[in-house]
């Protein structure tokens, strides 16, 4: 798996890992939130599915590096409307789209909150890192900048 985050490409060394809630040094993967709740240590990683309720996480927002939401297919939106309110609610971490969504997608995926991106391929990795440099300024507000383009026009 190749991975684009804050505009950098990379390798993801947790994908291949196995979360296993006893262990003593519980960071080494990605937890589903049903094994993240469950959990003595809590992980800084969790994956979260489309449509799952959590509301577990707000309270520990400031601990969690990464949050991952999947998209089974390219056509469930929930992903964009999770990200959207986790910004909104102050989650400041790696929000890391990983599953389905596809290259039409990413600029609207980084406007709801999205910085990193799961792809099968590095040349995906390469066509979204392009795609996100060449991000023009838009009319409405969104997650990376609340204010629409009018309100921030010099008076």
């Amino acid at each position: 798996m190749q991975h684009l985050t804050n505009t950098e490409t990379h390798a993801d060394p947790y994908h291949f890992s196995v979360f296993n809630p006893s262990a003593t040094e519980p960071h080494a993967a990605t937890p589903n939130l049903t094994d993240w709740i469950a959990a003595d240590i809590k992980p800084t990683r969790v994956t979260v599915a489309p449509g799952e309720d959590f509301s577990a996480l707000l309270n520990q927002l400031n601990k969690l590096q990464v949050i991952e939401i999947q998209f089974p297919v390219f056509t469930d939106g929930r992903g964009f409307s999770t990200a959207r309110e986790l910004r909104e609610r102050g989650y400041t971490g790696t929000l890391q789209a990983t599953g389905a969504f596809i290259l039409d997608q990413i600029e609207y995926l980084s406007r709801c909150g999205f910085n990193s991106f799961e792809f099968e391929s590095e040349n995906h990795a390469k066509v979204a890192q392009l795609r996100l440099a060449h991000r023009q300024e838009v009319y409405q507000g969104d997650a990376r900048q609340p204010l629409p383009l009018f309100r921030r026009r010099p008076n």
